[in-house]
C-alpha cells in the first residue's frame, strides 16, 4: 500500500470530507457540487458524510468558515500591525482586497454570485463573514478607546458595522473592477475619512483670565 494510501486512509473521515468538500465546491460550485462526488474522492460512503454535516448545505458553510479562518489570520495581522487605528483599517482593506481577490468560494458567498452558490447558502455565509470581520473591528475600535486614540463617545458596534459596509464596498469596486478609482486611493480617502470621525483631538487649551 502506497504511503499517500495509507495517509488518506488513516486520516479521520471528517477531515478527508472537508478537503473533499473544499475540492468540489471550488471546482464546480455549491449548485453542481453533489455528495457522491463528494464522498468517493473523500473514499467514505454518504452514511459518515451524514454523520458529521447535516446537509450538503452544512458542508459547505464549513469549508467557508475554514477558508475564512485563513483569512481571519491576515487579518488579525493587519490590524495588530503598526500605526495609528485609521492606518490599520486602512491595512485591513489592502489584505481584504488582496485576499478576496484569490479566494473566489470566500467572494462567491459573501457576493451571492449565482453561479457558484444559492441565495439563501449565500446569505448564511455572508453573515458568518461579516459577524467575524465585525468582532475584529469592534476590537481594534475598543483597544483604541482604551489608549486613548479613539473618541469615548464612538459607539463601538455602530461604528464596526459602518466601516465593515464601507470596507467592502471598496474592496468590491476593486474586485468587480466597477469603480474608477485606484485602490492607493481609495484607501488613502478611507483613511482621512475614518481618521475625522474616529480619532481622538486634543482639545484647545482654555484661555486664561
Amino acid at each position: 500500500m502506497s504511503a499517500h494510501l495509507v495517509t488518506k486512509v488513516t486520516r479521520p473521515p471528517r477531515d478527508r470530507l472537508v478537503e473533499a468538500a473544499e475540492v468540489h465546491f471550488r471546482r464546480f460550485g455549491f449548485r453542481r457540487s453533489t455528495v457522491e462526488a463528494m464522498t468517493h474522492t473523500a473514499d467514505t460512503g454518504k452514511g459518515s458524510f451524514y454523520l458529521h454535516f447535516a446537509s450538503k448545505e452544512a458542508a459547505y458553510l464549513t469549508v467557508v468558515e475554514a477558508s475564512l479562518e485563513r483569512f481571519l489570520a491576515k487579518a488579525a495581522a493587519a490590524l495588530a500591525g503598526p500605526g495609528s487605528v485609521p492606518q490599520r483599517l486602512r491595512a485591513l482593506v489592502a489584505v481584504t482586497a488582496a485576499h478576496y481577490g484569490e479566494d473566489e468560494l470566500l467572494r462567491a458567498s459573501l457576493f451571492g454570485e449565482a453561479a457558484l452558490v444559492d441565495g439563501a447558502v449565500a446569505r448564511r455565509a455572508a453573515e458568518i463573514q461579516r459577524d467575524r470581520i465585525r468582532e475584529l473591528l469592534a476590537a481594534v475600535l475598543d483597544a483604541g478607546k482604551g489608549d486613548g486614540s479613539i473618541r469615548d463617545s464612538v459607539d463601538i458596534a455602530a461604528a464596526s458595522a459602518v466601516l465593515f459596509e464601507i470596507g467592502w464596498a471598496v474592496v468590491r469596486g476593486e474586485l468587480d473592477h466597477t469603480s474608477d478609482l485606484p485602490l492607493s486611493v481609495a484607501l488613502d480617502t478611507l483613511n482621512d475619512i475614518v481618521g475625522m470621525g474616529l480619532v481622538s483631538r486634543a482639545r484647545p487649551a482654555r484661555p486664561t483670565a
